[in-house]
């Protein structure tokens, strides 16, 4: 039996995403330890409709997903985005997932071991070719160097998030996201220090004194020099302390 959303539309206007969105579902990760981590992912699911049709069958795409959980990872993705399309005869499909990725951390002197939690997402579509990016958000600590050089010793100290965006030819880690950002930063955070680990941190980051600027340039000369990364958007904010407003830069490449 054909539904309302079978018939046709006089307007003739196509639209580029149909679909449903903050749809909560189990997905898992294989991280480089070759461990799997489970988690709720938010989905957002969604396809090209044409000029002429007037809806898409919303329950398909939620049909599609299915009740197993979602692994993250190139061909599974493709599959789902494939599926979608033949399900809602789509000229196109798009999935967004957003998940949290839990890095394995050991404090710089202490090494008592914590977990640091990274919002993350795959965005993935599916027309002619198959397109995917990876993104994760990695917080960081910096301090500025006018603060340092004003006050000649403590300055003001800045927690940030840089959010890195890859499309790669080949496999890349999260965890090598990760560790690539911190490296580009005055000093890493963490989720359990003692007195002797924060004032590693402290010191690490005045040593390193950078701005948002820096902080951007040094993780884009880290991606430039990994041959799998085809091309990358990196957006850094700084969240100020001693202003009402924060610092942001960023910048996008492509090979």
């Amino acid at each position: 039996m054909a539904g309302i959303q079978d018939r046709e539309d006089s307007r003739g206007i196509g639209l580029e995403r149909v679909g449903v969105v903050g749809l909560v579902h189990p997905v898992s990760v294989r991280d480089r330890r070759n461990r799997v981590q489970t988690s709720a992912a938010t989905f957002r699911l969604s396809v090209e409709l044409g000029p002429h049709a007037r809806g898409v069958h919303m329950s398909r795409l939620v049909e599609v997903l299915g009740t197993e959980s979602v692994p993250l990872a190139p061909e599974p993705i493709e599959g789902l985005l494939r599926r979608l399309k033949d399900a809602l005869d789509a000229p196109s499909s798009r999935v967004e997932i957003g998940f949290t990725f839990f890095v394995e951390k050991e404090a710089p002197r202490s090494r008592r071991p914590s977990l640091l939690a990274c919002p993350a997402a795959f965005e993935g579509s599916l027309g002619e070719r198959f397109d995917l990016v990876q993104r994760i958000v990695v917080p960081v600590m910096t301090v500025c160097p006018c603060s340092r050089e004003a006050a000649g010793g403590p300055a003001a100290s800045q927690r940030g998030h840089v959010a890195v965006s890859v499309r790669v030819q080949g496999h890349v880690w999260l965890e090598e996201l990760v560790d690539l950002v911190e490296q580009s930063a005055g000093a890493p955070v963490y989720a359990l220090l003692s007195g002797d680990d924060e004032r590693s941190v402290i010191a690490a980051a005045h040593e390193r004194a950078m701005f948002v600027e820096d902080l951007v340039r040094n993780t884009a000369e880290r991606l430039d020099s990994d041959v799998r990364i085809v091309w990358y958007r990196i957006e850094a904010e700084n969240l100020d302390s001693v202003h009402d407003h924060n610092l942001y830069a960023s910048v996008e490449r492509s090979r």
